[in-house]
């Protein structure tokens, strides 16, 4: 039994020490909305890429967390709870790993978006101070001289939203994953 246990702690502490990060160079949100509130959304993450952990490439194990947690896992589930996911989809777009998520919400403020309900003259806004995350490209407003306030406005009658973000500025020490990629692609 003390074996096992000593097994497992060392599968533990090494699988710790050599994750690496897991990340993405853009993000691109897609909302559409019903008249109730609720709707639909994607999550498109463009250029996923894996960081160096303490300089070393850790592309492999990161690979095998993108496939196990998130693409046939339940994280992005536990990271969302109030979204019902749809879909996930992992594949190659302009020569760069990308995925994508589909999912419902019950209310657009399950999705971070706010409105004032007692008058259908109010604006759908939204608040991206709490991105850690750039906000490079929407087909939103800001508000005349409030630039540096991190607030996006669409008309009453939008129905859809569109958010692109930068996540990584300084891609020095990612690693791409097409290569694994497509040798996993090839054993689906």
């Amino acid at each position: 039994m003390k074996k096992i246990f000593m097994r497992i702690f060392m599968i533990l502490l090494i699988s710790f020490f050599l994750s690496g990060c897991l990340t993405t160079q853009f993000k691109e949100y897609r909302f559409t909305f019903n008249q109730d509130g609720s709707g639909t959304g994607s999550i498109k993450f463009i250029n996923i890429v894996s960081e160096e952990d303490e300089d070393k490439d850790v592309s492999y194990a990161d690979f095998q967390e993108l496939i196990n947690s998130y693409l046939q896992g339940e994280q992005f589930e536990t990271d969302n709870p109030e979204f019902r996911v749809i879909s996930k989809e992992l594949f190659e777009e302009n020569g760069q790993l990308c995925a994508k998520v589909e999912f419902a919400f019950v209310h657009y403020s399950d999705a971070s978006f706010l409105k004032y309900d007692k008058c259908d003259c109010s604006p759908m806004m939204y608040y991206a101070g709490d991105l850690s995350e750039t906000v490079i490209e929407t087909d939103g407003e800001t508000m005349s001289g409030s630039e540096s306030i991190p607030v996006y406005f669409w008309d009453n009658n939008s129905t859809t939203c569109y958010i692109k973000t930068q996540v990584k500025d300084d891609m020095s020490d990612a690693h791409e994953m097409m290569d694994i990629y497509k040798i996993w692609k090839d054993k689906q």
